[in-house]
C-alpha cells in the first residue's frame, strides 16, 4: 500500500470522501482511499507521511515530547472495525506502531513526564482522588498514584477498570453518582475522559469538599464545570513543561534522522511489492 494522507487541524475541513479519519485532541489524519484525488496540495505521500505518522505516534509531534497518550489513541484506532477493513491499512498501521515504539525506547525514554496523566498526579496528592475516565489517561494517573492513597474512579462500564493501582481504590459507574454520596473529605478531581454536562454535574454533587479539579479534555470536549474549586487545565499543564535543553535536542534530532530512514525504507518497499486485492482496493 502506498500511503496518502492529510494532515490538518481539528474540524478545519471536511474529510476526503473515502478516506479514514484518526482524530486526536490536536489533530485530525485523513488516511486516502481510492476515490481521493492524490494530487491535491495538501496531500503527503510516500515517506513523508510515513515519517509524518511515526513522529505523531512516538510523541514527537505533541507539546510534551515524547508523550505516551498519543501512541495508546493510535492503537485504538488501529483496533477499530473501520481500520481492520482496510486491511493493507490496518497491516500498515501496525508497521507504524512498531517503529514508533522502537523510536521511543531508544531516544525518548527519561524525557520526564511522558504523558499529561503524569503531570497531574501532583495536583491529586494528599487528598482523596476522584478520577474521571476508565480509558489510557485516566488507568496511567491511576497507577501513577501512591500505594496508599484513596481513590474513586468513575466509569461508564466496570470491565474497563484497571485491575493494578492504589489499594484502596473503589470503582462506580458514573450513572450511579449521585449528591454526597462520597462523603467531605477533601478531594482533588482529574477529569481525564469527555463527559456530558449531566454526568459531570452528578459527579461533582457526590463531593462535599471538592478542593480543586484537573481538566484533561481538549477545548472540544470541554463542558462547563460547575464547582467552587480552583480548576488547572490541560493549557496549564502545558505551560509548566520544557522540553529545550540542549540533550533533549540532540536525541530529538537524531530519533527524526531514524525516523526519516525508516520511511524511505518503506516506501521503497512499497514500490516494489506487488500488489495484492486489498492493496488495489484500499
Amino acid at each position: 500500500m502506498r500511503l496518502a494522507l492529510i494532515h490538518q487541524s481539528p474540524r478545519s475541513s471536511p474529510a476526503p470522501p473515502g478516506s479514514t479519519t484518526w482524530r486526536t485532541c490536536l489533530r485530525e489524519i485523513h488516511f486516502l482511499g481510492p476515490e481521493s484525488d492524490p494530487a491535491r496540495p495538501d496531500v503527503l505521500t510516500g515517506a513523508d507521511a510515513y515519517a509524518l505518522l511515526v513522529e505523531v505516534v512516538c510523541g514527537l509531534r505533541s507539546p510534551i515530547i515524547g508523550e505516551t497518550e498519543v501512541q495508546a489513541q493510535f492503537k485504538h484506532f488501529l483496533a477499530s472495525d473501520e481500520v481492520r477493513a482496510r486491511r493493507a491499512l490496518s497491516r500498515l498501521g501496525q508497521r507504524v506502531l512498531a517503529d514508533a515504539k522502537r523510536i521511543r525506547h531508544k531516544y525518548l525514554q527519561g524525557f520526564g513526564a511522558h504523558s499529561y496523566g503524569r503531570l497531574a498526579v501532583p495536583y491529586l496528592q494528599g487528598r482523596r482522588a476522584a478520577v474521571i475516565g476508565t480509558g489510557a489517561l485516566g488507568t496511567q494517573i491511576v497507577r501513577a498514584l501512591p500505594e496508599s492513597q484513596a481513590v474513586d474512579l468513575w466509569g461508564r462500564r466496570a470491565d474497563r477498570a484497571p485491575l493494578d493501582g492504589p489499594r484502596q481504590l473503589t470503582f462506580s459507574l458514573i450513572s450511579d453518582a449521585r449528591p454526597g454520596i462520597r462523603g467531605n473529605d477533601p478531594t482533588a478531581m482529574a477529569i481525564a475522559a469527555p463527559i456530558g454536562a449531566e454526568d459531570l454535574d452528578r459527579i461533582i454533587a457526590a463531593y462535599e469538599r471538592l478542593e480543586s479539579v484537573v481538566d484533561l479534555r481538549s477545548l472540544d470536549q470541554q463542558t462547563p464545570i460547575l464547582a467552587d474549586a480552583p480548576i488547572v487545565t490541560l493549557a496549564d499543564l502545558l505551560a509548566s513543561v520544557s522540553n529545550d535543553d540542549s540533550e533533549a535536542a540532540a536525541r530529538v534530532l537524531a530519533a527524526r534522522a531514524e525516523i526519516l530512514s525508516c520511511a524511505i525504507n518503506t516506501d521503497d518497499a512499497a514500490d516494489n511489492a506487488v500488489p495484492v486485492r486489498d492493496d488495489v482496493c484500499a
